[in-house]
């Protein structure tokens, strides 16, 4: 069983994220070797309160999970909590962060401080998530995505781009949607748009508590990844994984008998964000802006394509 640190390090430690990468992050040169009261250190040192942080005890990923730490939830200090409608568990702990309270019981829920740098953690988000299959700017496959009635673009270049691209355009949150780049500049106002994103998703969807369990949404994540596949009418990813149980839910028989994702499905995941702490929101906004943008004929460019470029190599 892989522990905590070797999965912080393989899917990011400033990451908290979405799709899923083939090796280790950017950063994690040390792998495993590195002992788990290293992080905690870092982690006491960061925010001073981490006595009300979640941990996982004992210190693996969960073996039973659909997908490699995608749910750690039986082995987390607040595991009662994880299966309960979230609203009523952060009303119980109106002051601690959500990522702090559930730290690490999904590969993607690592707290990373009160104050949060949004530049910093968009460029730590990319560098974690590119993977050695990354294939460099525009020179990946060209896949098509069917989303509600729309045909919409993007360069494959690496794995995470599947689901990212097209997270980011479900939400309205790639340049040239709306979202000025250099609105992350300002912290508050930034924290302010992402609360006003949260209320706008709550108000057009109305999601029940019963459908906001952080534990269902941790094992959902790997099924919106099939169905971004079924999107885009192309194989999925996630070989090795208990794939038949992950393809029942998604409903995937074949890349053209499959159910594909919805704007819905990708907004109740992000909404789970929000319930988790507007600066856990707002940090995920700002990698999917800074990272592509939406072109010309429905087309999602990257980098250089876009009006912002982070400071990362390409």
């Amino acid at each position: 069983m892989a522990s905590l640190l070797a999965m912080v390090c393989w899917l990011g430690l400033f990451g908290g994220l979405h799709g899923l990468a083939n090796d280790f992050g950017a950063g994690c040169a040390d792998g495993p070797a590195k002992t788990l009261l290293q992080l905690e250190h870092v982690v006491k040192s960061v925010t001073g309160r981490d006595e009300e942080c979640g941990r996982l005890h004992p210190d693996v990923c969960d073996p039973q999970a659909n997908w490699y730490c995608s749910n750690n939830c039986r082995f987390h200090t607040h595991r009662e909590d994880c299966y309960r409608p979230i609203p009523d568990v952060m009303a119980e702990h109106p002051d601690v962060d959500g990522f702090c309270y559930f730290n690490a019981s999904g590969y993607w829920i690592v707290y990373r401080g009160p104050q949060q740098d949004f530049g910093k953690i968009v460029v730590d988000s990319i560098l974690a998530l590119r993977s050695s299959s990354y294939t460099g700017l525009s020179a990946g496959r060209l896949i098509t995505y069917r989303f509600e009635g729309l045909s919409v673009t993007t360069h494959l270049d690496d794995v995470n781009y599947l689901y990212d691209d097209l997270y980011g355009y479900a939400l309205g949150f790639l340049q040239g949607q709306g979202l000025e780049p250099n609105w992350i500049q300002n912290r508050s106002l930034w924290m302010e748009l992402s609360r006003q994103k949260c209320a706008e998703l709550q108000a057009t969807y109305r999601f029940a508590k019963e459908e906001l369990i952080l534990a269902d949404a941790l094992d959902f994540n790997a099924v919106l990844d099939m169905m971004a596949s079924c999107s885009a009418q192309i194989p999925h990813f996630k070989h090795g994984s208990s794939d038949r149980e992950l393809e029942e839910v998604a409903g995937w028989h074949s890349p053209t008998n499959c159910r594909s994702v919805t704007r819905r499905d990708f907004a109740k995941h992000h909404y789970v964000k929000c319930l988790l702490g507007y600066q856990n929101s707002a940090a995920d906004m700002a990698y999917l802006n800074q990272r592509a943008c939406l072109l010309e004929g429905n087309r999602i460019g990257h980098f250089s394509e876009c009006p912002y470029v982070p400071d990362v190599d390409f």
